[in-house]
Formats: structure tokens, C-alpha cells, sequence
């Protein structure tokens, strides 16, 4: 047991017991078994862990008891709507700036009949946490735009907020889990009549406090609309919209949540300054391997520890997700959507390394044997012990390799290395303290120096052109050249490297590496004609006129020409498939052949539903010193989660920090992507 913590509160709600069972009209929100046992052991956690106080927990809970009408708390320590919100607002008073706040919800994720009818219409839906006394009459649900304000207040205060939900939002989707009790969550929609005040703040106050913050996060909600996209904390929400949160037996007797479960297995295997990367990569996969509809989502402030709140640098890898000791391999979150292909090479690290270039928490290298969309099976080719050798003919066993162990990838099938000739200039420009007709060979050996050597080949001058991907060249007043395979410059190279200036050649060798891995990653595509997603994904570039009209910028093919920071244009993502649930995600391909990833903004995908859209607003600038650039925003639908990040580069010229990216030259059916060209100047 450590010294008390004094900065730290929780706020831990679980809800077993419903009552009355049945709503007025007829339809019900069943008890459940496992939420108050949750609660219950996150509390003795917390009280192990940091020594609280027992002012420093807030605990409401309903447990069943004998009377099938009442619970056994008193009405003070019951989940009610009103206990709940009195509590989060009390917990705000009391914390501090910089206290770290932890809040758990065990229970039911419900939909109502709205009561913000000028947000959402008079149709509209409000998703909700459903209190335990929602059967009364005069009840009522804390709607979503009652928690993202509650929220809100605490990222105002400064508050370090971490919010676990293990219920189910899966709205209208839940109508195939009739009769299984391990699931929380109900597929009805509560239309009853119910007060239309709100404890939170006035309706008009929550309406506009939602209206900036869904501006803020560009329209984007989570938790099937339950909340804003999270800025300022971090959420684990227990599955995707249109999955189910499970609970179930794991020990004894007793059923827990499965999110609960294993969140606590780890922290109390890995201690809390765990990162929550690590943490979620862990537990996510383990969850979703005991319930396959079922994937947990990580959300908001991601980089950092897991409770503590210390910022962590972030980490792109690929977690393992299955272990088959039998088969000798191993399942890991990355497949043909990311461009991976047979042969890939990983290396596997003992899970939590963040260090990748530390050697002693090298585990194995594995082959890829078996692809899919998102994820892939890899053979265990080598097993490395503590004496830094590596094993021959290695073979698993229990334990040798973590669930939620990050791989890295090591490096490309032969189809993927570019290769490279020399060009020498007639005549050779004149470089005091250079031998310019031994660039062929001095290139060739400085590439062997440079970390991701293998992305290019040297080739030699007898090479044939139609077998070149670039040609290095110079002009001159001897500065390198690199030209595409038509032996035109490549564009927005912006700045020149001198034959003579310090470590030119690992400059330029670093130059074609970066150049090789951005065309790559530019270039995948899904080849199978026969996808189930062609034709499923839409996505226009389109901007406003006069009277509210709407142009569509890529029409028929058309790459717009926009002015440098000036015009404000809409992404419009659309899922246009009837029965498919889209994890979409949106790439930016900028001038200075960058990366990065830019929708969803704190979440690895954002999930749509059969017919719906997302939009994007933005003004996109040209980077520093430059004039003129060609962009492209690349989307990509995924069946099953997955995670870009791992593709993103810096500007050219800045180190790699070990990215690596691949082609494929034939998928699955189970992905698919988009892409719309633009010019900047």
C-alpha cells in the first residue's frame, strides 16, 4: 500500500437492480449481475492502490434484495438521476486543479425520446445513462447532453479526468441480443413523457454548451452520440455502437463486466503509470478474444499514463491480439488495410518497451503466413533469450509473448524496395575535394549506414530505365537531383543538398527512404475487384457559394485549385452502403511529404453508420517555404478496427523515428479507400 494520495477522487456507479422492473408502457431494462461487483472491486483497488480516504470515493450502487421492489442501499447511496448528478457536481467542487479524477459506470446505456427538440428536432433521440428507479414515472435519464456538460465543467477546472464505460450504446442494433442476460444494454426506445427540466444547468445553457462542443470536435460524437468527440480527458468505452458490452463469470462464482475484468487484471499486473496505449492494447484485445462483438474504444487524451496522468511520448506499433501456442504464431492488430502483405517481417517486445532500439526486450521475430483486412497470423521464425541470442527452431510457450506486446515491423518484401540508379551528369561539374564519377559507388556504400537502408536498391548503370523507380542526378552548381522514373524532378523537393556539404550522400539516401515510404503509403490501394466494400465509400471535397448552394470541388475527377489558407472547404465522408458499418479514417498527404492523420482527431477511426456521413471543415496552408503544393486526403473504410497512426510521417528531411510503411498489391474484401487531389497556392 502506498501513502494516501491526496489529489485523487472517484466517482463509481453500478446498477444490478432496476425497479420497477417494467416501464408504464410495457417495455423494461433488466437486472443485471455483474456492475456492483465492478464497482466494488475498482473500489478496494483504488483503496489498495492509493490509500483514499473514504471522502475521496464516491460510491452509488443497486444491489437486488429480497423485496423485488427495492434495493438494499438507503435512497442516499442509490444511482438515481438525482444522487448522480449531485454527486458529479459535488466532486467537482471539492477537486482541485490538477487532481486526478477516475469515474466508473457499470450499468445500462439506454434511448429516449428527446427533450432537446430544438437541437435535435422533434424526432430526435437522446442516448443516456439509465439511473436504477428509471421504471417511476417522474424519472429520468442523464442524457447525453447532461454528462458532456458535467464533463465539461471538469476540463474546465483543469481536472485530470479519466472516464471508464462499460455499458452497452448500441442503440437499435441490440435487437439480436433478446434473452441474453450477459449483455448491457437494451434494444428498445423509451418514447414516455418525462420532466423536461434538468438538474445539470438550464436546457438553454446545455443546448449551446453542445452545439460548441460538437462544433469544436467538427460534428463528431462517440459512444453511438452519448458524447462529443472527448478533448481534455480519456475514455474507454466498452465496445463499438453496434457491438455489446458482455459480462460473465471469470472467477468463482461472481459475473463481471468483461471491460471491468481486465482493466483491473492489468493495472494490478502493470501498476497505473502504465500508459494507456499499452493498457488499451492489452486489455482491448483480450475482451475482444473472450467476446468477439465486442471491442473496446480508447478516445481523448491518449498520451499518457493510465490514473496518474503523466504525459507519455506516443508509441506506433502493432499490438499482438492472439496467441497460438499450438500453431506456433501469432495474431497481431495490422493487415492488408494497413499494407501489409505475406513475408512481412516483425519483430515482437516484451509488452510495455517503448524503447525499440533496446535489444534486451526483443522477444521474437515472427513472418506473416496468414492476412486479413485488419489483422494478419505470424509464424514465430526466432525466439530471442536473455543472453541475446537468437533460438533455433523456436517454440512458444505460455507466457513467452503478451497480449498487447507492441510489433514493429522490420522491413519490405522485395516488390516494395525501390530501386535506384545514378545519373551522371556530361560533363561532370567540377567539385573541389570530390570525385564525382565515384557517386555510384560512394551512394552504394553509405546506404549500408542508414537506418531503413533496405527501402531502396542501388542498381547498376546497365540497369534499364522501365526498371528504375528514381534516378539520382546533378545539376551544375552541384547540388542532387531526384528524378522520378520519367527523369522529372520530384516535385516540392524544396531544399538542395550540395555534393560537398556535410554528410550530403546520408542526406540524400535519408531524402529517397522518406520519398519511397510516402509514395508507398500514397499508392495502396484495394485491387479486388470483388470487394464487398467497392462503390460503399463517398467522399467529396466541397465548399459553399452564394445562397447556401453547395459545389462539389472533385467533381468528375477535377483536382481544385485552392488559395493558400484562405478557403474554408467541407470533407464529406459518406457510408453508402445499406448494411455495413464503416471504421472510417482520413489521411492528409501534404507538400512537404508529410503524414498525418487528420479525422478522427483523438480517436484511431471514427465509426459510421449504413447511410450516414461525416464532414470535416477546414483551411489547409501551404507548409513554410513553400509556393505551391499538391495534397491529397486519402480516406480508408475498415470492416474491423485499426489504427493509421502507424503510417504517419513527418516533413521530409525530419527524422523517421522508425516509421515504416508497405504497399499491397492484392486485398481483401473488407477495406476500401478514397482519395481527392487539391492544389495549394
Amino acid at each position: 500500500m502506498t501513502n494516501q494520495t491526496p489529489n485523487f477522487h472517484a466517482l463509481l456507479i453500478g446498477i444490478n437492480f432496476y425497479f420497477p422492473h417494467r416501464l408504464p408502457e410495457g417495455n423494461y431494462y433488466k437486472n443485471l449481475r455483474g456492475c456492483v461487483p465492478d464497482i466494488n472491486h475498482v473500489e478496494t483497488y483504488l483503496q489498495d492502490t492509493f490509500n483514499l480516504t473514504p471522502d475521496q470515493i464516491i460510491k452509488l450502487t443497486a444491489t437486488a434484495s429480497d423485496n423485488p421492489n427495492q434495493p438494499q442501499e438507503p435512497p442516499e447511496l442509490l444511482p438515481t438521476y438525482e444522487n448522480i448528478v449531485a454527486k458529479f457536481k459535488e466532486l467537482t467542487a471539492k477537486a482541485q486543479p490538477q487532481d486526478r479524477v477516475y469515474i466508473h459506470y457499470s450499468g445500462h446505456g439506454g434511448r429516449a425520446k428527446t427533450i432537446f427538440e430544438d437541437v435535435k428536432g422533434s424526432m430526435g433521440l437522446d442516448e443516456a445513462l439509465v439511473p436504477c428507479d428509471i421504471g417511476q414515472p417522474n424519472s429520468r435519464y442523464l442524457r447525453d447532453l447532461e454528462f458532456a456538460k458535467l464533463l465539461e465543467e471538469m476540463v474546465a477546472k483543469e481536472l485530470v479526468v479519466t472516464l471508464v464505460l462499460d455499458s452497452c450504446h448500441s442503440g437499435g442494433a441490440t435487437r439480436e441480443m433478446s434473452g441474453d442476460d450477459r449483455i448491457r444494454g437494451e434494444g428498445f426506445i423509451d418514447m414516455m413523457e418525462r420532466p423536461t427540466d434538468s438538474l445539470v444547468a438550464p436546457l438553454q445553457d446545455l443546448a449551446q454548451n453542445w452545439q460548441v462542443s460538437t462544433e469544436n470536435s467538427r460534428n463528431i460524437t462517440v459512444v453511438n452520440g452519448l458524447l462529443p468527440e472527448p478533448k481534455g480527458y480519456t475514455l474507454i468505452a466498452a465496445c463499438r455502437e453496434h457491438e455489446f458490452a458482455y459480462e460473465k463469470v471469470f472467477e468463482g462464482r461472481e459475473r463481471n463486466g468483461a471491460l471491468t475484468y481486465y482493466l483491473l487484471k492489468a493495472l494490478r499486473e502493470y501498476g497505473t503509470d502504465i500508459p494507456v496505449n499499452n493498457l488499451y492494447d492489452r486489455i482491448s484485445n483480450l475482451v475482444h478474444n473472450d467476446f468477439p462483438r465486442q471491442t473496446p474504444m480508447l478516445i481523448g487524451e491518449t498520451n499518457r499514463t493510465f490514473l496518474g496522468g503523466q504525459p507519455v511520448l506516443a508509441s506506433r506499433n502493432a499490438p499482438v491480439m492472439k496467441v497460438d501456442i499450438t500453431k506456433n504464431r501469432v495474431q497481431l492488430q495490422i493487415g492488408q488495410a494497413s499494407g501489409i502483405k505475406k513475408g512481412s517481417e516483425f519483430e515482437i517486445f516484451k509488452f510495455r518497451t517503448r524503447d525499440f532500439k533496446d535489444s534486451d526486450n526483443l522477444v521474437a521475430t515472427v513472418k506473416v503466413v496468414e492476412l486479413g483486412a485488419s489483422d494478419c497470423w505470424a509464424e514465430v521464425t526466432a525466439l530471442h533469450n536473455e543472453f541475446r541470442t537468437r533460438e533455433l527452431n523456436p517454440k512458444l510457450k505460455e507466457g513467452t509473448i503478451e497480449i498487447g506486446s507492441p510489433a514493429v515491423y522490420v522491413g519490405p518484401p522485395l516488390e516494395q524496395i525501390r530501386k535506384v540508379r545514378v545519373l551522371l551528369p556530361d560533363p561532370l561539374p567540377q567539385i573541389p575535394g570530390v570525385d564525382v564519377s565515384s557517386l555510384p559507388s560512394i551512394l552504394k556504400t553509405q546506404k549500408e549506414e542508414v537506418e531503413n537502408h533496405s527501402w531502396i536498391e542501388f542498381c547498376p548503370e546497365t540497369e534499364k530505365d522501365e526498371n528504375v523507380n528514381y534516378f539520382v542526378s546533378l545539376n551544375p552548381q552541384g547540388e542532387y537531383l531526384i528524378l522520378d522514373a520519367n527523369k522529372e524532378p520530384i516535385p516540392n523537393v524544396v531544399f538542395p543538398i550540395k555534393i560537398d556539404a556535410p554528410e550530403a550522400a546520408k542526406k540524400l539516401i535519408n531524402r529517397l527512404i522518406h520519398i519511397t515510404l510516402y509514395q508507398n503509403s500514397l499508392e495502396w490501394d484495394n485491387e479486388d475487384t470483388y470487394s464487398t466494400l467497392n462503390r460503399k465509400l463517398k467522399v467529396e471535397l466541397v465548399k459553399s457559394v452564394k445562397r447556401g448552394q453547395i459545389v462539389v470541388l472533385n467533381a468528375d475527377g477535377k483536382v481544385p485549385v485552392l488559395e493558400n489558407g484562405a478557403e474554408e472547404v467541407t470533407l464529406l465522408i459518406r457510408n453508402e452502403s445499406t448494411n455495413r458499418t464503416l471504421n472510417i479514417t482520413a489521411l492528409l498527404f501534404d507538400a512537404d511529404f508529410s503524414i498525418s492523420q487528420i479525422y478522427p482527431d483523438r480517436a484511431n477511426y471514427e465509426v459510421v453508420e449504413p447511410g450516414g456521413e461525416r464532414t470535416e471543415n477546414f483551411k489547409l496552408s501551404l507548409p513554410e517555404n513553400y509556393e505551391e503544393g499538391v495534397n491529397v486526403i486519402k480516406v480508408f473504410a475498415t470492416m474491423d478496427a485499426t489504427n493509421y497512426r502507424l503510417w504517419e510521417l513527418p516533413a521530409l528531411d525530419q527524422d523517421l523515428q522508425g516509421r515504416k510503411a508497405e504497399i499491397v498489391t492484392k486485398a481483401s474484401n473488407e477495406w476500401t479507400t478514397e482519395k481527392v487531389e487539391f492544389v495549394l497556392r
